[in-house]
């Protein structure tokens, strides 16, 4: 299996292991030093102990809304050695209650350990919806 083939299919069984509750399976991904960016959340998340305290708050969040729903782009990866970045859009979709969607463009730094890609670095911002008039 070639290397960006990998990086695929560690991005989709997180966001898989998301839609189920599975911290534990997101969580095995992630390095021992990762940070976060994420939509929901307003400040950085670094390490081990303030992710996992996320993603309980995480949880809680998508509990609280109703049936999810993820389209996810094809990730462009560019492997250097033993880092790789993913780019990749999301479409989500939370029906009621608590109804919310939303497009989100995603950056993942993977640095290569032990022969396993972990996540460095997860990025995530919203798109921005088109306007008119601008």
């Amino acid at each position: 299996m070639k290397q960006n083939e990998k990086i695929q299919g560690i991005i989709n069984s997180i966001f898989e292991a998301f839609k189920r509750g599975d911290t534990n399976g997101i969580e095995r991904h992630l390095h021992k030093e990762a940070s976060v960016w994420d939509i929901f959340t307003p400040e950085l998340i670094v390490g081990k102990e303030q992710l996992a305290a996320f993603h309980k708050r995480d949880q809680s969040q998508k509990e609280s809304r109703g049936h999810l729903t993820i389209e996810l782009g094809e990730p462009i990866v560019r492997v250097m050695r033993d880092f790789a970045i993913a780019t990749y859009c999301l479409e989500f979709d939370y029906r009621q209650p608590n109804a919310l969607k939303g497009r989100v463009r995603i950056t993942d730094v993977f640095i290569l350990e032990n022969q396993k890609w972990k996540i460095l670095h997860h990025h995530e911002g919203l798109i921005p919806e088109n306007q008119k008039g601008q």
